[in-house]
């Protein structure tokens, strides 16, 4: 029994890939910005190699991020939140624990990317700091990042692009 999905199905599937890619846009370039500024990097550096490690974490994280998205039903997992703690839609606690919960499933592994990225690709040898402190102060920090952002952009973002009721 082979169904074809329906119009509306079609249509929420293509808006779901729109939302994706925007917040794949929105976190990777937020979160390949805050790992550049946070970066120590000795004074006399040229401008070239930050732009490029800054493209470089961003391009990366953003296949990461948009992979995540496609394979994340993340209206599913809010369903599920939304039954499990019996969660009002459009309530502010709603979308704290949603956002809190989809920042869970993204930021770690998009942050632990870009580390090991920028640690074992881009950092000479003679100016590696410790790679442990470095990668649990960049988790911390893209996870307060992150949070801010899915706070104030996620509803902005679905808002622009759900279709309008008629």
């Amino acid at each position: 029994m082979n169904q074809q999905p329906s119009d509306v199905e079609k249509q929420m599937r293509k808006t779901g890939l729109k939302i994706a890619f925007c917040m794949a846009l929105l976190m990777s370039f937020g979160l390949s910005l805050t790992g550049n500024l946070l970066a120590e990097r000795p004074p006399e550096m040229p401008l070239a190699p930050i732009i490029m490690g800054f493209l470089a974490c961003f391009a990366i994280s953003f296949v990461v991020s948009f992979g995540i998205g496609i394979i994340v039903p993340i209206p599913k997992v809010n369903a599920a939140l939304a039954r499990k703690f019996k969660l009002q839609p459009g309530a502010p606690k709603t979308h704290f624990v949603e956002s809190v919960v989809s920042n869970l499933i993204y930021t770690p592994l998009i942050t632990t990317v870009m580390v090991l990225f920028v640690y074992f690709a881009m950092m000479p040898e003679g100016h590696k700091p410790p790679f442990l402190p470095m990668f649990i102060h960049s988790q911390i920090v893209c996870f307060i990042v992150a949070q801010v952002l899915i706070l104030i952009f996620e509803p902005i973002i679905v808002k622009r692009l759900l279709p309008k009721k008629q």
